[in-house]
């Protein structure tokens, strides 16, 4: 008894490792492919130093910054289409959007590693109207280093693009319009 325990043991161990190494290949093999596209990147704006920039890229390819949307409400919301508090919250940000679409942008980063279409068909089923970004799971941001310890997290930045809030966990539309308003 004690030899054939040992022996499954032995096995799953040895099925464990051929697992690491196929997500290892996998992982190596994601980190080529990102070098060849162009990351994200994040920088301090030469203006203020109290100000914060990134770049990345849309869903549609297009390269979008931060930076793009001074003078507006920014929030970063980063997501995934496997994360059930992600999908609740999407409704309220899309109505919020909606109301306040002169004063606020919405960036959904999304934070997962799933085909381009995937992300695509999901975003035209919610019906999302705010861009949806990538990131690079495989070799993430510093910005993403440090706002992505679970999802979904959102980053708040006023109009003059410093950061002034963050919180990990849904928010609700009351939790939106607070934000805006408070300031």
């Amino acid at each position: 008894m004690q030899k054939i325990s040992l022996l499954l043991l032995i096995l799953s161990l040895a099925a464990c490792d051929q697992s690491q190494s196929q997500v290892d290949a996998k992982k190596n093999a994601k980190q080529a492919q990102t070098q060849e596209s162009t990351p994200a990147k994040a920088t301090k704006a030469a203006n203020n130093p109290n100000t914060f920039d990134f770049t990345y890229q849309d869903i549609e390819g297009k390269q979008v910054k931060l930076s793009d949307y001074r003078g507006k409400w920014v929030i970063v919301n980063f997501w995934a289409t496997w994360c059930p508090p992600c999908r609740k919250e999407i409704p309220d940000f899309i109505k919020f959007k909606n109301k306040y679409k002169d004063k606020v942008e919405i960036l959904g980063i999304n934070n997962e590693d799933a085909d381009l279409e995937k992300i695509q068909d999901f975003v035209f089923e919610y019906e999302i109207n705010y861009p949806i970004l990538r990131a690079d799971v495989y070799n993430p941001t510093k910005f993403e280093q440090a706002n992505t310890k679970g999802l979904p997290t959102t980053v708040i930045f006023n109009p003059e693009g410093e950061q002034v809030g963050k919180r990990v966990g849904p928010l609700h539309y009351s939790d939106l319009e607070r934000i805006i308003t408070e300031e």
